[in-house]
């Protein structure tokens, strides 16, 4: 077993997706900043900082500049997509959750600043490299989860399911499911696979949260966002418009908004870049 970091000297930051969280990292960081910031995010605001001369921090720092220039409402689209999954996970701790799933976590902060039961446990499932570059992340910053929070390793296009319960998790107790930032990085056949999986294990009383692209960001009309992404080492493989037909093919019933509809835009002019759907379903 290695010893544990005491700097950012002794940390490997993940590539590939790694970097993407990196990004969304930045633009946590950056709407954390404003004075009218749609929440802050302590753990994003502290990586952002301690890591600002990593060459791949920089990376990222002068992407979102370039993203920011270019299109000056592109960085809305993430703020207002964390507040909408904010949101609804704090309504569902309030009304009595107490089991939280994050697929494929990230750098995400949520279980570090939102308002949640201590007694609440919060799974993030992510690939061994991520999980342990964010539980580094975690004990340097010296911030503390608000209930009991538990990092676990798996591959979400393998057997992941058992792997949770073994870390504790139970199918049997309604649960918060978010799958944010993933679903198009996943070929049309792994997310079909991963829905599938999570309604597996879903109890009555849970509910799904998830992102989608829209089909025209495979497109040209999605270039500009999709060469930003391939420039971090990833790649979408996946995007559709249907996402009410295929909740309901995989037991879900629910909501599907816009990334840019103002019913969910809090008062942000969100552009039409990234071209996303944010969805609130429940078991059929």
């Amino acid at each position: 077993m290695s010893a544990a970091p005491h700097s950012f000297a002794d940390l490997d930051v993940p590539d590939g997706v790694g970097q993407t969280a990196l990004f969304i990292a930045w633009q946590r960081q950056r709407e954390s900043s404003r004075p009218d910031a749609l929440f802050h995010d302590p753990l994003a605001t502290w990586l952002t900082g301690t890591l600002a001369d990593h060459p791949d921090m920089r990376a990222c720092t002068q992407l979102v500049r370039e993203v920011s220039s270019d299109e000056p409402t592109y960085s809305d689209y993430f703020s207002v997509r964390t507040r909408y999954f904010d949101d609804r996970i704090e309504a569902a701790l309030r009304g009595g959750a107490r089991q939280i799933v994050t697929l494929a976590g990230g750098l995400d902060g949520r279980p570090f600043r939102l308002t949640c039961p201590p007694d609440a446990d919060w799974y993030e499932i992510d690939l061994p490299t991520m999980r342990r570059f964010k539980q580094s992340v975690a004990q340097l910053s010296g911030l503390r989860p608000r209930c009991r929070w538990q990092p676990v390793a798996a591959d979400l296009t393998g057997e992941w399911q058992q792997t949770l319960i073994e870390a504790g998790f139970d199918p049997t107790r309604p649960t918060v499911w978010l799958i944010e930032g993933l679903l198009m990085y996943l070929s049309d056949a792994d997310g079909d696979a991963l829905l599938a999986g999570v309604r597996q294990v879903t109890a009555p009383g849970s509910l799904l949260l998830l992102e989608q692209l829209q089909a025209p960001m495979l497109g040209e009309f999605g270039r500009y966002a999709r060469e930003r992404v391939e420039s971090q080492g990833a790649q979408w493989l996946s995007a559709r418009d249907d996402v009410p037909q295929w909740l309901a093919r995989h037991g879900w019933i629910g909501a599907v908004h816009a990334g840019d509809d103002p019913a969910i835009g809090l008062g942000r002019a969100v552009g039409p870049l990234p071209a996303c759907w944010l969805a609130t379903a429940t078991p059929s």
